[in-house]
């Protein structure tokens, strides 16, 4: 993906950040606090210098923070008394954010590594945490079916 240097600095000095607080953090909800920020970097961007990537980028970081905080909440409310949330969720949301930072970083796609954002926080919805149990949606997209 091709950006101006001085918008790239701006994503990747924000997602640096944000990866090295998500590798602090134990607590998912923590982790999730500071990975809500590399949506919101996002447009800030898009509305100075418009690329198609950075909006879907956008869209999915959302959605996958929406997602994974709308369990997390209604599992602490005690709403949720079947789909949890897989321990290693939130050590691959790191790894993926990480991997979307060196990206950015290099001007290559992000297409790959959206596709994981995506299959994470389908995880912990009713259908992805089923097929989560049946060994067919995993953390590691190289190795789901």
């Amino acid at each position: 993906m091709k950006l101006s240097a001085k918008n790239k600095k701006i994503l990747t000095d924000e997602f640096k950040f944000v990866v090295e607080r998500m590798e602090e953090e134990k607590a998912p909800a923590k982790k999730l606090y500071y990975f809500s920020a590399v949506h919101g970097v996002l447009p800030r961007v898009f509305n100075v210098e418009f690329n198609p990537e950075l909006v879907l980028m956008h869209l999915v970081l959302s959605a996958t923070h929406s997602t994974l905080n709308d369990r997390l909440m209604s599992i602490k409310r005690g709403e949720e008394e079947v789909i949890e949330i897989p321990e290693a969720v939130f050590e691959q949301l790191t790894k993926a954010t990480r991997e979307l930072l060196l990206r950015l970083e290099q001007s290559r796609t992000t297409y790959e590594v959206l596709q994981k954002f995506a299959n994470i926080a389908y995880m912990t919805t009713g259908n992805g945490y089923y097929l989560y149990q049946k060994g067919v949606l995993r953390l590691n997209q190289e190795e789901s079916q």
